[in-house]
């Protein structure tokens, strides 16, 4: 029983496992996995070389060198002989003129033309239609006359605003400067001295007409002259000579229109005292018929005691700066004529003036500057022992001497300016010749020659 129990229960225990074997869902296959697609990585392309343009380089801009202006030339006539390296003057000038060149670029075409006859080259060129240069060196009293020949350029205008005007002395603009006009600028400043040996006269020099024929008695017996001095055939033998003894008495020798007053009766004292000094022996021949030099030689040997010439006399006279140094030359004041209230001596002005037909004005103008800088012009002054003709120049320790100290008290208490003519040099040539005839030879009467050289010169240059 107890078996087929069992069997009945396997049965249903069988037909149940069928039944739940029907109502299971039928089974689903797997789908197999397909391997996962790996994506290629996108190929990312390599941005394209983007070719950069060549770079075109700029062509080099060669900047044109600016256009620099010819500085041009500057035509010039000076006195000095620029190789003759042992004149102070001749060194300082050159020295000047290749400073200038080098800062300025101008070119300096110089000549040289002897100071004496200067004037006549510029005015015959002037008058004749010749050629003249831009810039010339001249002294005062040969600037009216070039002025009337139409030689020379009013600069008066230029001058007035440069730096160095307001510097000048009042000697330099009195004598270059009038009515608003300006034909020159000065340099520096010279003039007549008296130097005398302080052994021959222990006591100082003579001042006066009768003080000369005293000394005169004294030195003949050591057979010595009072003095020696040029008095030959020169515009300058009357300039530095004559004219001062004739301004002694008040008088002059031209008129305010330059003309000739030589027939006056100071003129005339003037020679016969000349004459007389000749005759009695009291100074040297060769005083009247000798060179510059020759006049210089008995002040040299001690056999004249005095000798009249100028601030630039140590440049010339043998022994001169040595025995002024040592105190046996002094300065002396000069000799008036009787009736005179003192002596006097001339005083002139170096100058530069731009000719009328000066093709390089402006760089003349710029030369005349440059040459007033007071570092330029100190020792161009000095070198020829003048007095500069700017007032800060004259502080350079140069001129801290007894020389300069007591040239400037010659020039301030017994300094003329030098008068001037349109004529000046013909006719005080003419005067030269005429004096050195009347004193050389007593026999001619004094006024008579001058009436006639009077007249002459006035149907010559003035009628």
């Amino acid at each position: 029983m107890r078996g087929k129990k069992l069997s009945i229960l396997i049965a249903v225990l069988l037909m149940a496992t069928l039944v739940l074997s029907a109502c299971q869902p039928a089974a689903v296959e797997e789908p197999v996995a397909e391997p996962p697609v790996v994506e290629e990585p996108a190929v990312v392309e390599e941005p394209a070389v983007v070719e950069e343009p060549p770079v075109v380089e700029e062509p080099e801009v060669v900047e044109e060198p600016e256009e620099v202006e010819d500085p041009g030339v500057l035509r010039f006539w000076g006195f000095y002989d620029l190789t003759n390296e042992e004149d102070g003057r001749a060194v300082q000038m050159k020295a000047n003129i290749d400073a200038f060149e080098a800062e300025t670029g101008i070119t300096v075409q110089y000549e040289q033309v002897a100071w004496d006859v200067m004037a006549m080259n510029v005015s015959v060129a002037a008058v004749a239609g010749g050629d003249l240069p831009d810039l010339i060196m001249s002294g005062y009293e040969y600037i009216q006359g070039m002025v009337n020949a139409g030689a020379l350029m009013d600069i008066y205008d230029e001058i007035a605003v440069a730096d160095f005007y307001s510097d000048l002395n009042e000697f330099e603009k009195n004598l270059n400067e009038s009515g608003g006009m300006r034909y020159a600028v000065g340099t520096f400043v010279g003039g007549g001295q008296w130097y005398y040996d302080t052994e021959i006269y222990p006591d100082g020099f003579p001042e006066t007409q009768e003080g000369w024929a005293t000394e005169c008695e004294r030195l003949s017996a050591e057979d010595k002259y009072v003095a020696t001095f040029y008095a030959g055939r020169a515009e300058a033998a009357m300039t530095q000579g004559l004219a001062p003894l004739v301004w002694s008495l008040g008088e002059r020798l031209f008129d305010e229109e330059g003309v000739p007053q030589f027939d006056s009766d100071a003129v005339v004292q003037a020679i016969e005292f000349w004459r007389e000094m000749y005759n009695n022996g009291c100074v040297p021949e060769v005083a009247f018929t000798g060179d510059w030099s020759a006049t210089e030689a008995p002040f040299e040997d001690r056999s004249a005691g005095a000798y009249r010439g100028g601030t630039w006399s140590y440049i010339f006279v043998t022994g001169l700066q040595e025995r002024f140094e040592a105190g046996t030359v002094a300065i002396g004041n000069p000799p008036a004529l009787t009736g005179g209230d003192q002596g006097w001596v001339f005083m002139n002005v170096e100058n530069f003036a731009v000719t009328s037909r000066a093709e390089n004005v402006e760089n003349a103008i710029k030369f005349i500057e440059f040459f007033m800088n007071p570092a330029n012009l100190a020792p161009w002054a000095n070198s020829n022992f003048g007095v500069p003709a700017r007032a800060s120049a004259m502080e350079d320790p140069v001129f801290e001497s007894k020389f300069y100290d007591d040239t400037l008290a010659n020039l301030t208490r017994n300094g003329q300016g030098t008068e001037t003519s349109p004529y000046y040099n013909e006719t005080m040539n003419s005067l030269s010749a005429t004096v050195q005839d009347l004193v050389l030879n007593s026999n001619l009467d004094i006024r008579s020659g001058l009436e006639s050289l009077q007249q002459e010169m006035i149907l010559l240059y003035f009628d």
